[in-house]
């Protein structure tokens, strides 16, 4: 079945505009406060940043069906597991537990004023029943974009160098922290983006790369 440029397009379009909103979410991530004064501020900013979110990554999502379709003529079987391990993933990290947050930052942190008060408060939310249980599906945010990485870079689609940036989600998730940077998930939006503005383009491998990918 031949699917229209129109369908990849609209794709891009989306990838574009939902990582460019999810991005700017992470981004907006504040830390979390030392005092209770800051309390007020911290809620209102975080508050905003999980609204990005929760507006950002399900468009992100949908976006992401475009990026496989695109590939479907070269990607493996064992690619397709990608789309859903890294949809799983960043549904959970990006938009059930920023809902989980609005929801929850006003209360947990009512009571506060110590700076160990409000450090528990803010950190633990997730160690509660039953969000301790979903540890393991956070980790698919890591592990499906880095699996999709491998599977695209075996296609030969789209360019190495934008498998290449993909790939290096890893290290950075492993740097950043190193140097105090914690927005480090918004690379990931911002490389989704650049999927899409290739496909916007009506990007095409060339003829030697489409052979290479058949056989």
């Amino acid at each position: 079945m031949q699917i229209s440029e129109k369908f990849f397009k609209f794709s891009g379009v989306l990838l574009i505009f939902g990582g460019l909103i999810a991005a700017i979410g992470h981004l907006l991530k504040p830390q979390e406060p030392t005092t209770e004064a800051g309390i007020e501020p911290f809620i209102s900013q975080a508050l905003l940043s999980d609204s990005f979110l929760v507006v950002g990554i399900p468009i992100v999502v949908l976006g992401l069906v475009g990026i496989f379709l695109r590939q479907s003529g070269s990607l493996k079987w064992w690619g397709w597991i990608a789309y859903p391990a890294t949809a799983i993933g960043i549904l959970y990290a990006d938009l059930i537990q920023p809902v989980i947050r609005i929801i929850a930052y006003p209360f947990v942190l009512a009571n506060t004023s110590t700076e160990d008060e409000i450090y528990t408060a803010v950190t633990t939310i997730y160690d509660q029943d039953p969000f301790g249980y979903f540890f393991p599906v956070i980790l698919l945010s890591l592990i499906g974009p880095l699996w999709a990485a491998f599977c695209f870079w075996k296609a030969k689609v789209f360019p190495t160098w934008l498998v290449i940036l993909l790939a290096l989600l890893l290290p950075i998730f492993i740097l950043s922290p190193m140097v105090g940077f914690y927005n480090f998930p918004a690379y990931l939006y911002v490389v989704f983006g650049i999927y899409g503005f290739l496909m916007i383009r009506n990007f095409r491998p060339s003829k030697k790369v489409v052979s290479e990918a058949v056989q």
